[in-house]
């Protein structure tokens, strides 16, 4: 199993993190110091990434959408993509540089966006996300409708898609006090997208 986290993870990084060419040299000296080569960003990344489970990360990796680029513009979740050296990478999480090392929440959180996209259907642009209620399958249009009514109640954001993405972030970071912020949605994702048996 942990061979298996380990593949997933090379291939993540390789397949779908790219780093601007220039984002280190236009970055402040605080940033450039953090970074000793030009993969660290991704580095630091999947170890934020490394407890998912693989059923996520293997499912992300057969989704055609869904890169992360690390840059020094501002991070944002970029669902029509991004133009990439005369080509488009489809559904983007850029992550400014100076937020990967200064606050793990806002990169995660761009990469929760990520994720609602791509479970709600693969990433098409103009489509809709997990937290809407759709699915790319039938069980994840029923946890998707779930998400969307466990939002309306009011313990995090009631925006669907900030929802999601407060939640998601937060169970990674600190379960327990997602638990005492909201007890069904720690419940929910603990049951559903973070357990490796959902998967399987």
């Amino acid at each position: 199993m942990a061979e298996d986290r380990t593949r997933l993870l090379r291939a993540l990084k390789r397949e779908r993190m790219h780093i601007d060419p220039h984002a280190l040299d236009a970055s402040p000296l605080r940033v450039r110091r953090a970074f000793a080569h030009a993969w660290a960003p991704a580095d630091l990344f999947l170890e934020q990434l490394d407890p998912w489970p693989s059923g996520l990360l293997r499912y992300w990796l057969a989704t055609p959408a869904g890169h992360i680029v690390f840059s020094t513009a501002p991070t944002a979740y970029l669902p029509q993509g991004l133009p990439w050296f005369g080509g488009e990478l489809p559904a983007v999480a850029r992550i400014a540089l100076a937020d990967l090392i200064a606050d793990p929440r806002p990169p995660l959180e761009v990469c929760a966006h990520l994720l609602d996209h791509l479970l709600g259907s693969q990433g098409r642009e103009d489509a809709p996300w997990l937290s809407d209620g759709a699915g790319a399958t039938g069980r994840l249009q029923a946890l998707g409708q779930h998400i969307r009514r466990l939002a309306r109640l009011g313990y995090g954001p009631t925006e669907p898609h900030a929802y999601f993405a407060w939640a998601l972030a937060g169970y990674w970071l600190d379960r327990q006090a997602l638990n005492i912020a909201d007890p069904h949605i720690e419940r929910l994702l603990r049951t559903t997208l973070c357990d490796e048996r959902f998967w399987s």
